[in-house]
């Protein structure tokens, strides 16, 4: 099991080198709203965190390293 928080978001988006705009236009949401799921304003949404696990093909591996990273 994944999961996905407001910490994976911002560092999974750095890695992928992607504004906020484009991360969310990968998953089907604005730029506005990847704003504010980082800042910790909205929460990731059980879809939300379906789509994200989906569209970048994470794993409980890949996300352990993902969360090791130095931001």
């Amino acid at each position: 099991m994944v999961t996905v928080d407001h910490e994976l978001v911002f560092r999974l988006r750095a890695l992928e080198r992607l504004t906020q705009e484009a991360f969310g236009k990968r998953i089907g949401v604005s730029g506005a709203m990847i704003s504010d799921i980082e800042r910790g304003i909205k929460s990731v949404s059980r879809t939300l965190a379906l789509r994200i696990v989906a569209e970048f093909g994470l794993t409980p591996e890949s996300v352990q390293r993902i969360r090791e990273l130095p931001v």
